[in-house]
């Protein structure tokens, strides 16, 4: 969405100047006609029209930049929609794996002896959320939220959010030449490697 709202306020940056230009053009033509009836020397008119002419050329130039800028807003738009598509379309397809991927973290938490607050903030943390988006999600402050994360990786047993992360998905995203799915034991094997002692992020 950054990348959509940097493209609509580069639009919203070319009317402006393709307004005046398209004014100044317009303006410079009823000049011209005037002067033409008027019977205003030839050097005169031709200044003017010179003027018009770089008016015109600014009014395209600009033109063609905001239809570019909104081709670009198109095609990010085209590209969220497609990407937001095909991750809903894998959390259905995989959505009892998904399921049983939940369960058996929270097993694990509830071995860990995780509170209510130590779940859901290692599931934020899993999901990739820094110490200050989460604050905002629970509405405290990411001071708060940092000792939180210490604690409960100190309760793990693992050095921070690296071996948090590494515990749960370090066995299920190795290269399987074989072909089958990771198992819970891939899991439990990931768990074993990276067991410590600490708690940072």
């Amino acid at each position: 969405m950054l990348w959509i709202n940097k493209t609509e306020h580069a639009q919203s940056g070319h009317w402006f100047p393709l307004f005046l230009f398209v004014l100044i053009a317009i303006l410079l033509m009823v000049d011209i006609a005037g002067d033409l009836s008027a019977g205003t020397t030839v050097f005169h008119i031709l200044t003017e029209f010179l003027l018009f002419l770089a008016a015109a050329v600014g009014a395209i130039y600009f033109w063609n930049r905001l239809r570019v800028a909104r081709q670009v807003e198109k095609d990010l738009k085209q590209d969220l929609e497609r990407a937001r598509a095909e991750t809903t379309h894998w959390q259905e397809e995989e959505r009892d794996l998904l399921y049983d991927l939940r369960k058996a973290v929270n097993k694990q938490f509830s071995q860990w002896g995780f509170s209510s607050t130590d779940r859901e903030v290692a599931f934020y943390l899993l999901n990739g959320l820094s110490f200050k988006e989460i604050a905002e999600k629970r509405g405290t402050t990411a001071q708060t939220v940092k000792q939180q994360a210490y604690l409960l990786y100190r309760k793990a047993g693992l050095k921070g959010r690296a071996e948090l992360s590494a515990f749960f998905l370090g066995g299920l995203l190795q290269p399987d030449a074989t072909g089958h799915k990771a198992t819970s034991k891939s899991i439990n094997t990931s768990a074993n490697l990276h067991k410590s002692s600490g708690g940072t992020e």
